[in-house]
């Protein structure tokens, strides 16, 4: 195989995608992370990776993407430090960088099994809606979401 080391702000292309590179904020200077957007004509994914706080790099990469994927790790306010809010994030956060992206979609991945509870899961999307209009999904294991045709439920 041929091997391509990436970087923030790396592009690859296919004969029908696109795939770039950002940089997802996360524990530097110990690791070197990127988040990825794909771009096809069906639409757009942007996938943060373990990208934490106010990412103005997610801002960029994900503008405008059909769908987001991106980490919510924390219930705003309980994080152990400011500093690892920013490496990271929480919910808050979060809907805001989809927001100020303007996704039509954003998935929640990577959450932590503290949050990953009933009562806890419809009060992190109900208090992420009230900044983020789009449709906000609790991401699950082999959860499959269509690019073209009906977006999923909103979660309520």
């Amino acid at each position: 195989p041929q091997v391509r080391e990436l970087s923030p702000g790396s592009v690859v292309e296919g004969p029908d995608w696109t795939v770039r590179t950002g940089e997802a904020q996360h524990v530097q200077p110990y690791l070197h992370c990127l988040a990825y957007r794909i771009d096809t004509e069906e639409g757009s994914v942007c996938y943060s990776g373990d990208s934490g706080g106010r990412s103005e790099q997610i801002i960029r990469l994900a503008a405008g993407c059909d769908i987001l994927i991106h980490m919510v790790h924390f219930l705003s306010g309980s994080e152990p430090t400011e500093v690892y809010r920013q490496v990271c994030g929480n919910h808050i956060d979060t809907a805001y960088i989809a927001r100020e992206a303007g996704v039509k979609i954003l998935v929640l991945s990577h959450v932590l099994e503290q949050i990953d509870q009933p009562g806890v899961r419809e009060r992190i999307v109900r208090e992420m809606a009230a900044i983020y209009k789009g449709t906000i999904i609790w991401g699950e294991d082999l959860m499959e979401i269509p690019l073209r045709g009906a977006a999923p439920a909103k979660m309520e």
